[in-house]
């Protein structure tokens, strides 16, 4: 009995502590000692492909996953999305003319053509902090526990967040494993970089920074638009993608809400909060240079600084590896 209760007062206790020494570094301010490392979590990646097209999507939770799934499914199967009367708009509850759990046809990317500059490839990408409080909104204010904190609690939520994806990076439990409680949370706030293979792909990939409000996905849809031109997607095609897109929200979206502007100001001011939130999500925006960087705090927004110069020294053989796939973008 003694063998396996101690096991249990041992973890009690070193939690207990872990969280004691938080609460401090927390009441006094201090920087975290670690940062979430980029490309862990060994997360698959989730694609969509159309053959007619030679064009591949791959798709991450809370950066416009579903509409990316939406765009991808008309490409896919056009008759049976427009007679079906979809919208961009679905969620993932909604029944579609494709499945994209189908790892046989349209929710897959052949191994075969992964090292080929056969398809074409894709990803709309979200800031991180962005990304954050529309993951904050949707998962945990809807819902009545979030990571074990109260609703309200979004310092509770971004430590629990950070311990999380620590013991991730660290090898002590894994992102995608069915004994892990937080998957479901994980999974949708899981940093950029962990996601899509970027850590081998991620110059192969046509990016687009995707806001949250109509104005801000101007540019990228657009850009999007043009990418469709170049695969030879029909004009009307194109032209029902890029305008329902500028439209369309999902039936979650939260970008215009009242509680929205309050989430906003808590991450803008509350120091707490954005400290946990750099310890997270800092390197997405070394990884991705397409991320504006003007709202963190100093010095991380200062671009080309030693920050980023220790990046590409930690991470220099993982960015040859990109640098060697590059070639495949087409």
């Amino acid at each position: 009995m003694l063998e396996k209760v101690f096991p249990l007062l041992l973890c009690t206790l070193f939690c207990f502590f872990y969280h004691q020494k938080l609460a401090k570094l927390e009441e006094n301010d201090e920087l975290l000692l670690e940062f979430i490392r980029p490309y862990m979590g060994k997360f698959p990646a989730d694609y969509l492909t159309v053959p007619q097209y030679n064009l591949t999507a791959c798709y991450y939770r809370k950066a416009m996953s579903q509409m990316t799934t939406n765009t991808m499914c008309m490409l896919y199967d056009p008759q049976g999305f427009l007679n079906g009367n979809h919208s961009f708009g679905e969620t993932w509850k909604d029944e579609r003319s494709c499945d994209p759990h189908d790892k046989n046809g349209f929710g897959s990317f052949p191994e075969k053509y992964h090292n080929t500059s056969q398809y074409t490839r894709f990803v709309f990408i979200r800031d991180p902090f962005d990304r954050f409080i529309s993951f904050y909104l949707d998962k945990c204010i809807r819902h009545p526990q979030c990571y074990g904190c109260k609703s309200e609690d979004m310092r509770c939520v971004v430590r629990r967040m950070y311990e999380s994806f620590l013991q991730i990076s660290r090898g002590e439990k894994e992102l995608v494993s069915k004994f892990n409680n937080y998957r479901f949370l994980d999974i949708h706030s899981t940093p950029t970089s962990w996601v899509c293979d970027f850590f081998k792909f991620r110059k192969v990939y046509h990016v687009m920074v995707i806001g949250s409000d109509s104005e801000e996905r101007k540019e990228p849809i657009s850009k999007f638009g043009e990418l469709l031109k170049r695969k030879n997607v029909p004009k009307e095609y194109i032209s029902k993608i890029v305008d329902d897109l500028l439209q369309s929200e999902t039936k979650h979206s939260t970008h215009s809400s009242q509680i929205r502007k309050i989430a906003v100001e808590k991450v803008r001011t509350d120091k707490i909060i954005r400290k946990y939130l750099h310890q997270i999500y800092f390197y997405d925006y070394l990884v991705f240079p397409e991320f504006d960087r003007s709202h963190l705090d100093p010095p991380f927004n200062v671009k080309n600084g030693p920050w980023d110069e220790k990046y590409r020294m930690d991470y220099g053989n993982i960015i040859r590896i990109q640098d060697n796939y590059s070639k495949l973008k087409n």
